[in-house]
Parts: C-alpha cells; sequence; structure tokens
C-alpha cells in the first residue's frame, strides 16, 4: 500500500443552478500521506468544504481521479460512496448531529448498528473510546446534559469507533469557547501522534497551528 491515503488528480466540481453553472473546484492536484493532520484552509467559496465533501465520499467527482488506499473511488455510484462512508472515515462537525433523545453511549455506537455489530461489541467498542475522550463518567448522559466542549468530544469518540482511516474535521472548534476550543484541538493533536490520519477544515489560523500540514486554498485549487 502506498504512503499517501488520499491522492488527488484534476478534481473539478461544479453545481448547476438553473443555467447557471459555478465552477468550485477548478483542478485540484493533492496527496495526503497516512498519519498526516493536514488543515484546509481559505476565504469563503475557495472550494475547501466541497473538497473534503469529496474526499469524505459526501459528494461526487464530475472530473479527475480521486485514489483512497490505492483504490479508485472517482467513478463510484452513490451507493458505492455510502458504503466507503460508513467502514473508511470517520466525521466531526461544527454542530455536533449528536441524536438529542440517545445517550452518549447510543450515540458513540450508532455508526456500529449499521455495520452489523453484535450488541456487546458495540457497547465495548463505545466504552473504550468514550475513555480515551475523557468522558466516562458522561456515558449515560443525554446532549443536552453536556457542554459544548463535551458534545464535541462524543462527536470525535463516534467518529473513531469503526477505525477509519482518516478523520475528517469540518470547523470543530466554531461553536465552542477558547478554552473548550483548545481541549478539542489537543485531542485531535493527541489522536495524530497516534498515527491517526486527520483533515480539518478551518478559518482559524490558532486551529492550524496544531495540524502538521497547512494546504490553503483560492477560487478552487490548492493555492
Amino acid at each position: 500500500m502506498s504512503e499517501n491515503v488520499m491522492s488527488m488528480r484534476g478534481i473539478v466540481k461544479a453545481y448547476q443552478n438553473g443555467d447557471v453553472q459555478t465552477s468550485v473546484l477548478r483542478g485540484v492536484d493533492l496527496d495526503i500521506v497516512r498519519g498526516e493532520f493536514v488543515a484546509l484552509m481559505g476565504p469563503s467559496g475557495s472550494g475547501k468544504s466541497t473538497l473534503m465533501h469529496i474526499m469524505g465520499f459526501l459528494d461526487q467527482v464530475a472530473e479527475g481521479t480521486y485514489m483512497f488506499q490505492d483504490r479508485d473511488v472517482s467513478r463510484l455510484t452513490s451507493d458505492e460512496l455510502a458504503i466507503m462512508r460508513r467502514g473508511e472515515v470517520g466525521f466531526v462537525f461544527q454542530a455536533f448531529h449528536l441524536l438529542p433523545r440517545l445517550t452518549v453511549l447510543e450515540n458513540v455506537m450508532l455508526p456500529l448498528v449499521y455495520l452489523d455489530v453484535p450488541m456487546k461489541e458495540r457497547r465495548d467498542r463505545a466504552q473504550n473510546v468514550l475513555t480515551d475522550v475523557g468522558l466516562a463518567e458522561r456515558l449515560e448522559y443525554l446532549p443536552n446534559q453536556l457542554s459544548g466542549g463535551q458534545k464535541q468530544r462524543v462527536a470525535i469518540a463516534r467518529s473513531l469507533i469503526t477505525d477509519p482511516a482518516v478523520i475528517f474535521a469540518d470547523e470543530p472548534t466554531g461553536n465552542l469557547d477558547s478554552k473548550s476550543s483548545e481541549q478539542v484541538l489537543v485531542l485531535l493533536r493527541d489522536l495524530h501522534q497516534a498515527g491517526r490520519t486527520i483533515v480539518m477544515v478551518t478559518h482559524e489560523m490558532d486551529a492550524a497551528a496544531y495540524a502538521s500540514r497547512i494546504i490553503r486554498m483560492k477560487d478552487g485549487l490548492v493555492a
């Protein structure tokens, strides 16, 4: 297996709205090495979120080649992308996306339900990752009983539960105060130092400083 977990060549993406076509990515070339912590930066409209959505199998490529762990995924159907998304990558979003009526433990177990993992193994794995992110005492709490920083740590635990090849973090500190932001970024850095590959979209230089490499986007290209 090559050192690159992701390799993109000539990635083009445009959106059609009626008669108007808007080009978002204009031929992106990018390699991300296994074990890197990459920060994607750029002004609004630069294409960074679209690029992350393609990397994370949330969106399809219009033109170009995208190799993920030596597999060409640029021509996969939306159903095939969904299978990749369930098993190969984890997501952490600005808005947490926790289900309000499920406990912390149940929220973290959820991705394993879709993979048909037996109940006992689901519980054991969820307890382990919640301990890793410092929330062993909060297993039976509901999301509304947690602080913003704790919610984001639950989301990080959920992203780890399938042991993904890459964790994508989209503005993970966007809804947090400075102390909670620092705790979340230290956790991401610790995960990186433990060997995880992380791609983080951020507009905050303070957050990007935790990454091992900063990639700047401008006008749909890597600047």
